[in-house]
């Protein structure tokens, strides 16, 4: 089914949802300010916003894990949600569902125990009745014309499947009629088939009554299926579009501001920072560090690209598009299964981290804990395990280049015995970058490399990697924020189904542009 035979239905009835004023602050800040939002029965409502825009804090309003500030007023079937007794069980009393991108289910949980946990579990005497949970749960998905077995477990769900299942789940025990269903970002990991399929099932309800918020990046799904848009920019309204009069770059344009000319020509320097101009040339920026031909592997159906000395090259693209499945497969985390990776002198880079490593690939992992320090250990140690052998028994220089990363990474605490696990995320990922810098390496594969960092970590890391790239140190750099990519660098890969879908250079690397070549 074509996403454009989702668009037509009958019209709206009352509002389902109607809020008004929605302000929240946070230590007198305020996130959202003077939000109005409504969604009709049988409507399909997009909600959009670059990250940061307030899209999630207003999800939390509705799903009562944020109270507003006083003076909002929010109006759920009819009835006022709101006040000290509104909280999560309140909201789904009043018909509030969510499908998430990324629920956060155990792999080993059935789909029959997902029902149970959504839903109320069967019992008698105080025991599960299983044969029964069991058969309810076949009850909702075959409803839903989910045909997936429910004593399956939700780790062998596709992507596809698991959105279908939440679904079919959420809405188990709710009339359409009486329900508003949030959309938060729940086709992000799915192909466009999937897609189509899954907003198949989202449509057929909203033909019984079902009124729909569709948080999501993908303005093809919006274009076509949101009969009304809304669009918040640094926490309030600044458009609203009804369908007939929906345009791509308009709406991107009001997402993330007026684009630059062009990208700006240097970062500011902090304090004991040198400022180093991306545009500027230098001598050690002639020829190409990393060739990149027909890569292939999981996630990722081909893809070229080059990463010249002193560039920084970015990479971006929608969840479960490639982008980030190409930076691990570079850096020798997953497994290549076809294509070739060069290295500057034309020699072909083995596969493997231990390989990558050696000719000075290295790779920053978004999860810090996960892949990448110690938590029980010292800053100093996770600062030198990986070379650590070549102090030898006495640790000559060990500490010197410890306290040199320090200084230059500004961590907090600047004590080496501190432990890695009490720092903040921000000063773990620069103890983890300066690991990997300790070993001089020719390419610095990052993705996304400010995921819960703070802002004047984010501005260090940045200022860090300007001056690098001036010493000739080259760049992959994956973020899933446009304006982080507008600002440093002389390129842009945006992938898009496993394959390189655009290349932006020059002008067009600003935030519009970007943004248009990944979501529309």
């Amino acid at each position: 089914m074509e996403l454009s035979a989702l668009a037509t239905s009958p019209a709206p009835a009352a509002a389902r949802l109607d809020a008004r004023d929605v302000t929240v602050s946070f230590n007198g800040v305020a996130v959202l300010r003077d939000v109005d939002l409504e969604v009709k029965g049988g409507e399909i409502v997009g909600l959009l916003g670059a990250n940061g825009s307030g899209k999630s804090t207003m999800v939390k309003v509705l799903t009562g894990v944020y109270r507003p500030d006083d003076g909002a007023r929010v109006v759920i079937g009819g009835q006022v949600a709101g006040g000290d007794g509104y909280g999560p069980l309140r909201a789904r009393a009043l018909g509030v569902r969510v499908v998430h991108q990324e629920a956060p289910v155990p792999a080993s949980v059935t789909v029959a125990d997902m029902v149970g946990l959504q839903l109320g579990f069967p019992t008698a005497a105080r025991l599960i009745r299983q044969k029964r949970l069991i058969e309810e749960a076949a009850a909702i998905l075959e409803a839903s014309d989910v045909p997936v077995d429910p004593r399956r477990s939700a780790g062998s769900l596709t992507p596809a499947e698991r959105a279908m299942v939440s679904f079919a789940v959420v809405l188990g025990n709710v009339e359409p009629s009486r329900a508003l269903l949030i959309l938060d970002e729940a086709t992000a990991s799915l192909s466009t088939a999937d897609t189509e399929r899954f907003l198949a099932r989202v449509r057929a309800a909203t033909d019984d009554g079902l009124a729909v918020l569709m948080v999501t990046h993908r303005l093809q799904e919006v274009r076509e299926c949101c009969h009304r848009t809304v669009v918040l920019r640094d926490g309030a309204v600044v458009e609203r579009r009804e369908r007939q009069d929906f345009d791509e770059r308009a709406v991107v344009r009001a997402m993330v501001g007026e684009a630059p000319a062009a990208r700006p020509a240097a970062v500011p320097a902090a304090t004991g920072v040198p400022a180093a101009s991306a545009a500027t040339p230098v001598a050690d920026r002639s020829g190409t560090i990393l060739t990149v031909r027909g890569l292939r592997g999981a996630g990722l159906a081909a893809a070229d690209l080059t990463v010249g000395r002193g560039e920084i090259l970015g990479v971006t693209g929608r969840a479960g598009g490639g982008a980030s499945e190409l930076l691990r497969i570079v850096a020798g985390i997953e497994d290549r299964k076809a294509g070739e990776v060069l290295l500057e002198d034309g020699r072909p880079l083995r596969k493997g981290t231990r390989a990558a490593v050696e000719h000075g690939v290295v790779y920053l992992s978004p999860d810090r804990l996960t892949e990448g320090g110690v938590a029980s250990m010292t800053i100093g140690e996770n600062l030198v395990l990986p070379r650590i052998e070549r102090y030898g028994l006495l640790g000559r220089g060990k500490d010197a280049d410890i306290a040199r990363m320090i200084e230059l990474l500004d961590v907090r605490p600047a004590d080496p015995d501190a432990k890695f696990g009490t720092l903040s995320g921000g000063n773990q990922q620069k103890v983890l970058l300066g690991r990997w810098l300790l070993l001089d390496p020719r390419l610095l594969v990052l993705d996304d490399p400010t995921a819960g960092v703070d802002p004047g970590t984010r501005e260090r890391l940045f200022e860090l990697l300007v001056r690098l790239s001036a010493d000739g140190l080259g760049v992959l750099l994956r973020s899933t924020e446009p304006e982080q990519l507008a600002r440093l660098c002389q390129r842009v890969v945006v992938l898009r189904d496993g394959v390189v879908a655009r290349t932006l250079e020059g002008e067009r690397v600003n935030t519009e542009e970007i943004s248009l070549a990944t979501y529309a």
